[in-house]
């Protein structure tokens, strides 16, 4: 049976050593990319959500009040943010500033309408808790813009 040297023992314990060093880091970098508390994007494109309405013809006269999305289908938060948050991407002229609130899915009215300005964030609910299902409610005055759009991030 062969017998080792220290010194060849001592190279060989270097090598497992790095290698074990390597493999932990590498392993920390891909975990670390992964946690909640690292996840950029809150309020960064992509957003979670891009909605908007728009009345070319000025057909319609007055207040609208709009569901996003389309029943049967609903938004679900997400841990990227605890907030439900919309910005309003409108150019203040034919898109202007609208009024927006959530309906947390299988209630039957919305939280509270909050005034959102062209080129503007605002919460709509705070604290959500990760998986809510809920809709946003759009409230816009048709007699006064062509329509809006909005992006929405939670």
């Amino acid at each position: 049976m062969p017998t080792r040297t220290p010194a060849r023992t001592h190279r060989r314990l270097t090598r497992l050593a790095a290698a074990a060093f390597t493999l932990t880091t590498v392993t920390t970098a891909l975990v670390g990319v992964s946690t909640p508390a690292q996840a950029a994007g809150c309020r960064a494109a992509p957003y979670s959500a891009k909605f908007g309405a728009a009345d070319a013809f000025m057909q319609y006269n007055g207040v609208e009040i709009i569901s996003y999305p389309k029943y049967p289908s609903y938004y679900r938060t997400t841990s990227k943010c605890r907030d439900i948050q919309v910005r309003n991407t409108g150019n203040g002229k034919d898109y202007g500033p609208l009024d927006a609130c959530i309906n947390f899915y299988g209630r039957a009215t919305c939280n509270y309408w909050t005034h959102v300005p062209v080129g503007q964030w605002r919460n709509l609910a705070t604290n959500v808790k990760d998986g809510t299902k809920f809709y946003v409610w759009v409230r816009i005055d048709m007699g006064k813009y062509y329509g809006f759009t909005a992006v929405g991030d939670w």
